[in-house]
């Protein structure tokens, strides 16, 4: 069923197609820190995954691709815990939702937030990816890591 491919793409290239705008997706190699994972950019910067996601990543090949919808990501336009500074590229307001295009490193990232919410380019903002919903492809074989 569509919505079935929707919530969970076998692979990149599946994740990449259906939906719109496409899904996220951002190469990270995983380390490993005792009984946790963090993934970690080739930009330096990193998050700590939740014990669930921290077993799918260890099941990888020590690369990933995060995938994450739009909606799925947390916007924050001061320093919070646990997200990951970037900076605004561009802001497309569509009428009940916008979609701001932000830089985590050289990765762009499209996030949905409320009309509401007023961002200039190059505005420092944090985002906080939600862990329930982050999709991890193997960084090999591109498909869904799933236990």
């Amino acid at each position: 069923a569509p919505d079935r491919v929707f919530e969970h793409p076998v692979n990149t290239f599946v994740a990449g197609f259906v939906g719109s705008p496409a899904m996220n997706l951002i190469d990270l190699d995983v380390v490993a820190n005792g009984t946790g994972a963090t993934l970690q950019s080739k930009d330096g910067w990193s998050f700590a995954l939740s014990p669930e996601n921290a077993r799918r990543a260890a099941a990888s090949s020590g690369t990933v691709v995060l995938g994450a919808r739009h909606s799925t990501i947390n916007l924050f336009k001061e320093e919070h815990p646990e997200a990951i500074e970037g900076r605004v590229y561009t802001v497309e307001p569509t009428g009940d939702i916008t979609y701001a295009h932000i830089y985590l490193g050289t990765a762009l990232v499209v996030v949905s937030v409320t009309p509401d919410v007023k961002l200039e380019p190059d505005d420092r903002v944090w985002l906080a990816f939600d862990q329930e919903k982050l999709h991890l492809f193997d960084g090999v074989s591109q498909e869904a890591i799933v236990l």
